[in-house]
């Protein structure tokens, strides 16, 4: 469910940047609030039109004063007159600026913030990213095409390294300068605890020498009319992906949509992998690496699997109950294809571990082989030799994947039992 900040967001670039009553309901009051503090959020003018809410039709009626203004009707076709309360005629207005100066603030910019295109391009200001110093502009959609706002930004910076944070975007950001990079603002900040904070990490990642300067757009995988999540298959490998859909393979390499095998959606992908689809929550902070919010890198994988395949719906659930992370299609890493038993390997040599993480790490003692080189031959060849080495082979597995726990979160009887023992005869995990 999208927070309040991106309501508001999404607001500012359709172009319709007030807010009444009617429309925020069913929205957080907490971060509302925020927004009105900040003032992001202004009082505005009172509404003329409000929805119905005395019938059915649920249509939109013009405003009627009477008494000087101090009662309100409509008229509904239905009803007749209806009374609407003072309150309901509520609205706020969403102030652009306000959003530049705080992103700004957000990004440690202490420059005056300049207009450049009135109430769609703010100049920020210039701080280093991924090792260089760049301009950083704030742009809002639903006005001027994105020629024009490149032709602002090069009056202003010339054709030097600059950022374009976007809230909606208008036209082809295609056509934007080599030297110009444009970021959607909505998916890496977010309004928490009365301030607006940006994941200034993911913006060093993304500009820091040898990863990619921005992201590329997949080529979208076709789906057969009415396919759904569940028909996907995704195996994940270290530098790509197979996807099975529609009996038809589809291998998709990192590098070809611009990411590194330490991108945070490859790294938190590989992690569903690991875990054969499902999450908990409360412990994927203590396993992912960086500062980023669980929720920004959920929502950055949601987004690249959307654009990746052409299917409807949403790819990751969420439980609140449990509160776990589900992928809505089948997933494992290449190397997990069940547990292979060594020859000879009775319970016993078995080890079950829990992992920090709250998965599972069964560890069995195997014999394995591999090529050597032996002397060198009269013509100075080395001799290929097979020698053998024993070693753990590990698996993890989530305990929804085992049965031991059920989709609201609860141990099974069975997985309590299995957890006290786990916990009874723990021993270092490799890994761990």
């Amino acid at each position: 469910m999208p927070t309040t900040w991106q309501r508001l967001l999404e607001r500012l670039a359709s172009g319709d940047p007030v807010v009444g009553v009617d429309d925020i309901r069913g929205w957080n009051k907490l971060e509302f609030g925020y927004a009105v503090d900040l003032a992001v959020l202004r009082e505005a003018e009172a509404a003329t039109w409000v929805l119905c809410d005395a019938c059915p039709e649920r249509h939109w009626s013009e405003v009627i004063r009477v008494a000087g203004g101090r009662r309100a009707f409509i008229a509904c076709p239905q009803e007749g007159p209806v009374e609407v309360e003072p309150g309901r005629l509520r609205q706020w207005r969403i102030d652009a600026g306000r959003v530049a100066q705080l992103t700004a603030n957000a990004l440690g910019l202490s420059s005056p913030i300049e207009v450049l295109l009135r109430q769609h391009l703010w100049a920020l200001g210039r701080r280093r990213l991924g090792g260089r110093y760049r301009d950083i502009f704030l742009g809002v959609g639903g006005g001027p095409a994105i020629a024009e706002v490149s032709s602002a930004i090069q009056s202003s910076v010339g054709h030097g390294s600059a950022l374009l944070l976007m809230v909606g975007c208008s036209g082809n950001l295609d056509g934007l300068p080599t030297a110009h990079h444009a970021v959607d603002l909505a998916s890496l900040s977010r309004m928490e605890g009365g301030q607006v904070i940006i994941d200034v990490e993911y913006l060093e990642d993304r500009f820091s020498d040898g990863v990619p300067s921005s992201r590329k757009s997949p080529r979208s995988i076709p789906a057969p009319a009415g396919a759904a999540w569940k028909d996907v298959s995704v195996i994940v490998f270290d530098s790509f992906l197979r996807i099975m859909l529609d009996g038809k393979a589809h291998e998709v390499e990192f590098s070809d949509i611009g990411m590194d095998q330490q991108a945070q959606p490859v790294e938190l992908l590989k992690l569903f992998a690991a875990a054969r689809g499902t999450i908990d929550a409360t412990k994927l902070r203590s396993i992912v690496t960086g500062d980023s919010p669980i929720k920004t890198r959920i929502l950055r994988l949601r987004q690249l699997l959307q654009e990746l395949i052409d299917i409807d719906g949403d790819p990751l659930g969420y439980s609140k109950k449990a509160q776990t992370y589900t992928c809505q299609f089948e997933i494992r890493l290449d190397r997990d294809e069940g547990f292979r038993t060594p020859s000879g390997a009775s319970w016993l040599d078995f080890s079950f571990d829990e992992r920090v993480d709250g998965r599972i790490a069964v560890s069995v003692s195997e014999q394995r082989r591999f090529r050597a080189h032996g002397p060198q031959t009269q013509r100075g060849r080395p001799t290929a030799e097979v020698a053998q080495e024993v070693g753990p082979m590990v698996r993890t597995h989530s305990l929804e994947e085992m049965g031991l726990r059920g989709a609201t979160g609860k141990l099974t009887e069975e997985g309590a039992i299995f957890i006290r023992l786990a916990r009874r005869w723990q021993r270092p995990t490799p890994g761990q």
